[in-house]
């Protein structure tokens, strides 16, 4: 997926750019070695709500589109009941393009979003649900029918690249107006 890829790309490249946070200046919650200060408001007490995860997608979104690039408004994933998906449209030098994109996630979403998703409940959405556990059973891997999001599938299914083969094609075939990107957690 190009979002892993991105995301990871991000991360890399901070480091070897010399942008790493300062360890000095921590998150309560986050690891030590890990500061990124306009992240701290929503991060400060070690959770992180609906409420806030929505005013930091804003702020990246915001910051991306200030950069010059389209982004397409936020929507709800029906993978997991929580991420918002977008689609930033890259235009002009790829450089110029990572390094606006890297600088408004480290500086508003890169721990927000994982830090909101990964502390509640992940739903999939009814109809995505009952197409996996069909693309399951038909590549002849258990599910019960009960798995209420992808880790419960993979649990179940005992094979988590087909679980995320699965997710992702029947998330393309019933949502084709999302963005082309979507994690998949498990």
């Amino acid at each position: 997926m190009r979002t892993g890829s991105l995301v990871a790309g991000l991360v890399l490249a901070a480091a070897a750019a010399g942008c790493a946070p300062d360890a000095g200046r921590s998150v309560r919650g986050a690891p030590e070695e890990t500061s990124l200060p306009g992240q701290r408001w929503a991060l400060e007490d070690g959770r992180v709500d609906a409420a806030e995860y929505g005013r930091a997608m804003n702020e990246f979104i915001s910051c991306v589109r200030g950069a010059g690039y389209e982004v397409t408004d936020p929507v709800l994933s029906p993978i997991d009941g929580l991420s918002l998906l977008y689609q930033i449209t890259p235009s002009g030098d790829p450089a110029s393009y990572n390094a606006a994109v890297q600088r408004c996630n480290l500086s508003h979403l890169s721990m927000v979003e994982p830090t909101y998703v990964e502390s509640h409940p992940k739903v999939m959405e009814e109809t995505l649900r009952t197409a996996v556990v069909r693309c399951l059973r038909g590549r002849g891997r258990t599910a019960s029918g009960d798995e209420r999001n992808a880790t419960e599938l993979a649990e179940t299914a005992r094979d988590e690249p087909a679980v995320v083969e699965c997710i992702t094609e029947s998330r393309v075939r019933l949502f084709p107006e999302l963005p082309d990107e979507a994690v998949v957690r498990i």
